[in-house]
């Protein structure tokens, strides 16, 4: 009897297979993510770009913010404004903030999107991100979903992304989210997020202590 020799492929060679099932292509995507490896950037941004399964092209987007290297910035910026997903964009935009980049202009595309994002969980994502690199540029976007978005989720996200911003002029309408939201979540968020733009004001304006 003969036995076939069983051919070990990589990651690369697996997630780019189409004959592949494309539960395998996400793992294999998934599976770089833990690498470190930069010689797998290229096939990450050709699945990104190409593959006709949303999960493969999430866990790639993912696996390019784990291996935080800055050319993959236009790539995920085009596929957060263009991907037909909503899971995409949302990965999309969680793995940019991990870049070592200028964020100047992908806190632009963030404000953008925001304003005409209809799925509550990319808004979500889009919020949370802006927390993380904002700036007082993204206090008004926020504050509007804050006062009038539907879902409580994003009215959540919102109020937590002001607070790492810290901008006082959203200091207020936190205030009365903490008191006024008909969510219990929002209505935490929104204490923790004045709270802290309280702690952080008042280290401001202490007075340093005489040498």
């Amino acid at each position: 009897m003969f036995f076939r020799k069983k051919v070990k492929r990589n990651f690369a060679q697996i997630m780019l297979d189409r004959s592949t099932f494309y539960e395998k292509r996400a793992e294999a995507a998934l599976g770089i993510s833990g690498t470190k490896e930069a010689k797998y950037f290229e096939p990450l941004i050709y699945a990104l770009k190409t593959d006709p399964e949303p999960s493969v092209r999430m866990n790639a987007a993912f696996a390019l913010g784990e291996l935080a290297m800055r050319n993959a910035k236009l790539h995920l910026l085009e596929a957060l404004q263009e991907d037909g997903s909503e899971w995409v964009r949302s990965f999309c935009a969680s793995a940019i903030v991990k870049l070592d980049i200028d964020f100047t202009d992908v806190e632009e595309v963030l404000i953008t999107m925001l304003d005409k994002e209809t799925d509550f969980g990319a808004k979500r994502h889009f919020a949370h991100s802006l927390g993380q690199i904002g700036t007082d540029k993204s206090t008004r976007i926020l504050l509007s979903l804050l006062r009038n978005d539907l879902d409580t989720g994003v009215r959540a996200d919102a109020a937590e992304a002001l607070g790492m911003i810290g901008d006082k002029e959203a200091y207020e309408m936190l205030k009365k989210a903490a008191d006024n939201d008909i969510s219990a979540e929002v209505r935490r968020q929104a204490f923790a997020a004045y709270k802290k733009i309280e702690e952080n004001d008042q280290l401001t304006d202490s007075p340093q202590e005489e040498q």
